[in-house]
């Protein structure tokens, strides 16, 4: 573990983007002379931190100011609701005054938390595959959802079944669909922060073959879609909910029914293209940029009184411009929408 030399001033207040007595009630650091203070409140912030130091031999930049709030039995402690950064990373001595503290003579020295020593030195990296195929203890996840992603694939992949132990923000816990089984996995988030780690896991199973392999309650819509999601990259591949349900039995050996694999294509089209709703929401950018990069271009979105989208219209200025050329014939076509919310397109053209 490295240790890294921190000059720490505390007990005074900012006046602008000046030290002059402090008083507050978090850890900043200081950047640079003339700059605001920086707030450190999460691991983030911490390893921000402990790079900055690394980049900078001398010990008096990036200096820190604690508030200290509390006081306990040997030591004043800088203590915040928004900082988790907490006790047990700077201790004040209780015998030292405001002076001798700004004396430059005195420093501490901030030891890395373990888990965020071992997410720098780690070979695997914070994972964000949620198709990960490989799990190992000592993995680091990138947030909670990836791990039951992870989880939830594995299992339709190597085909078992597994009931949810404990669950919350910070902890993950898996076991075997059958009480006697001794599989087990353990994750939990890295000192409170969204990262998660793989504490213990044990992948060999001890239980029957039918307890695993009869039912697939962990094959849902959503870890469906996430298999299938790919074959929807291209519009103009036509990928059918039989197809799905053909695949899944194929690679998996699993069975879902119609209703679930029509699920998991909506879902799956919805990762790759965006929610429909979303698309009308993205209409009043589009129209303006046509007109900011095709001057002369007109463009109106008509919305209801509950600001519902009505109809939008579109007239691209060389068309604006070839119109004086064309025969006084005017011809309107019409053809139906077939998207999520229906509706009709109409062309004007001569």
């Amino acid at each position: 573990m490295e240790l890294y030399p921190v000059y720490v001033r505390h007990s005074g207040e900012w006046d602008d983007n000046k030290f002059i007595i402090f008083v507050g009630d978090c850890i900043k650091f200081l950047p640079k002379d003339g700059l605001p203070s920086i707030l450190i409140y999460n691991d983030t912030d911490v390893r921000v931190y402990i790079e900055l130091k690394k980049k900078r031999l001398d010990f008096t930049e990036y200096s820190l100011y604690v508030t200290v709030k509390e006081i306990y039995d040997n030591c004043l402690v800088a203590t915040s609701s928004r900082c988790l950064v907490a006790t047990s990373s700077i201790c004040i001595d209780k015998g030292k005054c405001v002076n001798d503290i700004e004396d430059a003579s005195t420093i501490y020295s901030i030891e890395i938390m373990p888990d965020i020593e071992f997410i720098e030195n780690t070979d695997y990296g914070i994972i964000d595959n949620m198709l990960n195929k490989l799990v190992e203890e000592d993995q680091v996840y990138k947030d909670r959802e990836t791990v039951v992603s992870v989880m939830k694939n594995s299992v339709v992949r190597e085909r078992f079944q597994f009931k949810v132990k404990r669950s919350s923000a910070i902890m993950y816990h898996l076991m075997c669909v059958d009480d006697n089984c001794v599989w087990s996995f353990k994750s939990s988030a890295v000192y409170k922060a969204n990262i998660f780690k793989v504490r213990s896991y044990n992948n060999n199973h001890t239980c029957g073959y039918g307890e695993r392999y009869l039912a697939q309650r962990q094959a849902t819509s959503g870890v469906v879609a996430s298999i299938v999601k790919d074959k929807y990259v291209n519009p103009k591949k036509v990928y059918t909910p039989n197809d799905i349900i053909e695949d899944i039995q194929k690679q998996h050996g699993i069975k879902v029914s119609y209703m679930k694999v029509w699920r998991a294509k909506e879902i799956a089209m919805a990762i790759i293209r965006g929610n429909p709703s979303d698309s009308y929401k993205e209409l009043p950018r589009y129209l303006y940029m046509l007109e900011h990069t095709n001057p002369g271009t007109i463009t109106k979105l008509h919305k209801s009184e509950y600001g519902c989208f009505l109809y939008a219209y579109v007239s691209l200025y060389a068309s604006i411009k070839g119109w004086k050329n064309c025969r006084p014939i005017m011809v309107v076509d019409g053809s139906f929408l077939k998207a999520a919310y229906k509706g009709t397109i109409l062309t004007a053209c001569t």
